[in-house]
C-alpha cells in the first residue's frame, strides 16, 4: 500500500503570537500545543477546545485542533474544526489539505482530489507543507488509476522538498505496484531510508521492502547471467571490426560484425548501440527500435537509448510500447526534459489531453528560461484542457 499519512505542521510560535484571548485562553493554547507536540492528542484536544472559548480569531488554532482529532481517527470533529479554520481563513492551505485527507480516508477520492488541488493553489507555510499536499494529491489520483498524474505530482514533490521522506516512499510504492519497476522502486526505498526518521511509522516497512526487493532483483540478475554464454574476447574483436566497417560506411559488414559480437557476448553494449545507429540511418525503424531497446537493457543508465527507442516507437504508432520505454526512462532520470516532452506528445496522439497538458507543464518546468521554443510550446500547452 502507498503511504497515506499527511504532514501536520506545528507552527506553534506563530500560533501563540496571534489571537486576542485572555491569559487563560493563551495558557490553554500553550498547553494544547505542548501536548500536540508530544503526540498526546486527547490532552491536546481538551486544551485546544478550551482555548477556542477565549480565542476566536485564529485559523491556526482550529487547524491544529482538527489535526489532533484526525490523529485520533475522529473524522467528523476534525472536519468541523477544519471548517471553522476555513471560515476564518478561506485560503489556509494546510486546512484544505486536512479536509482532503478526511475525504481520502472516507474513500471519496474525487472530493479528496478537489481539496488537495485547492490546497495547492492556496498559501502554505513551508516547502514541506507543499510537498505534503502534492503527496496527498498523488495518492488521490493513484486511487483513481490516474497513475501518470500521480507520478508527476510525486516528482514535483521531490523537486519542492528533496528531504521530504514520504515522497520517496510513495514513489517507490508506485513504481513497484503499478509500473512493475523493481530496480527503480528499490532505489527510491533506499533513498527513503537515508532521509527518514527511524521513528517514522513506515521505516520498518521501508526496510522490509528494501530487503525483499534487493533479494528479488539480485536473484533475477544472477539467473539471467547464469543463462548467458559469454566470450568477451571474441566479442571485443568483432566489435572492433564492426566499428572500423561502420567508420568506412561498410554498413552490411558492420551489421554482421555487431550481430556476431552480440552472439559472442550478449552484454556488448556498443555492438547493440552500433546496430541501432546503422538501422536508424538506413530507415529500418523497427530494427533500430529493437536494437536501442537492447542497448538500454544492457546499460539501463544510457538515457539516449531509451529516448531513441521511444521516439521510434512513436513514429511506428506503437504508443503502448513507447510509454513503457519512457516509464523506465523517467524513473531512471526523472528531470530529463526530453522524456516529458515525448510523453506529452504520446498523450496528445492518444487524445488524453489533460495528461498531455500536465506532461507539457512538467516539461516547461524543466526548460531553461531562455529557451527559444518556450513561448510557442507554452502557448500549445495552455490550449489543452486542464481536466
Amino acid at each position: 500500500m502507498i503511504r497515506t499519512e499527511m504532514l501536520f505542521l506545528l507552527g506553534a510560535c506563530s500560533l501563540l503570537a496571534c489571537g486576542c484571548g485572555s491569559d487563560s485562553g493563551q495558557s490553554a493554547l500553550r498547553q494544547g500545543m505542548a501536548a500536540f507536540k508530544d503526540k498526546n492528542y486527547p490532552e491536546a484536544i481538551t486544551c485546544l477546545n478550551r482555548a477556542t472559548q477565549r480565542i476566536t480569531d485564529s485559523a491556526d488554532l482550529y487547524y491544529h485542533l482538527g489535526c489532533a482529532y484526525l490523529e485520533k481517527g475522529e473524522l467528523e470533529p476534525a472536519a468541523a474544526a477544519y471548517n471553522a479554520a476555513l471560515d476564518l481563513q478561506p485560503q489556509h492551505g494546510e486546512t484544505l489539505a486536512g479536509l482532503g485527507q478526511i475525504a481520502y480516508y472516507k474513500k471519496d477520492l474525487p472530493k479528496a482530489q478537489a481539496f488537495f488541488e485547492r490546497a495547492l493553489a492556496a498559501s502554505v507555510s513551508s516547502d514541506d507543507a507543499k510537498a505534503s499536499i502534492l503527496n496527498g494529491l498523488a495518492l488521490a489520483l493513484a486511487g483513481q488509476q490516474r497513475n501518470d498524474l500521480a507520478r508527476l505530482h510525486l516528482l514535483r514533490a521531490q523537486q519542492v522538498s528533496r528531504m521530504y521522506a514520504p515522497s520517496l516512499y510513495n514513489l517507490a510504492s508506485l513504481y513497484r505496484d503499478v509500473y512493475n519497476l523493481r530496480e527503480e522502486a528499490l532505489d527510491q526505498f533506499e533513498l527513503y531510508l537515508r532521509v527518514a526518521d527511524k521513528q517514522d511509522r513506515y521505516f520498518e516497512k521501508g526496510e522490509n521492502n528494501v530487503n525483499r526487493l534487493r533479494l528479488n532483483v539480485e536473484r533475477t540478475q544472477a539467473e539471467e547471467l547464469d543463462a548467458l554464454r559469454r566470450d568477451p574476447a571474441a566479442a571485443a574483436r568483432l566489435l572492433h571490426e564492426g566499428i572500423n566497417a561502420q567508420s568506412t560506411k561498410q554498413y552490411p559488414k558492420a551489421i554482421k560484425c555487431y550481430r556476431d559480437a552480440l552472439a559472442a557476448d550478449p552484454l556488448t553494449f556498443n555492438a547493440a548501440l552500433g546496430l541501432a545507429v546503422i538501422y536508424k540511418r538506413q530507415g529500418q525503424r523497427a530494427e533500430a527500435l529493437e536494437a536501442f531497446k537492447r542497448a538500454a537493457a544492457i546499460n539501463p543508465g544510457h538515457q539516449d537509448s531509451y529516448l531513441q527507442a521511444a521516439e521510434l516507437a512513436v513514429q511506428l504508432k506503437r504508443f503502448d510500447e513507447a510509454e513503457k520505454i519512457l516509464d523506465r526512462a523517467i524513473a531512471r532520470s526523472p528531470y530529463n526534459p526530453a522524456s516529458a516532452e515525448l510523453m506529452a506528445r504520446i498523450r496528445y496522439d492518444e487524445a488524453r489531453l489533460p495528461e498531455a497538458r500536465v506532461y507539457g507543464e512538467f516539461y516547461l518546468s524543466l526548460l531553461r528560461g531562455d529557451n527559444k521554443n518556450r513561448a510557442a510550446y507554452e502557448k500549445w500547452v495552455k490550449s489543452l484542457p486542464a481536466k
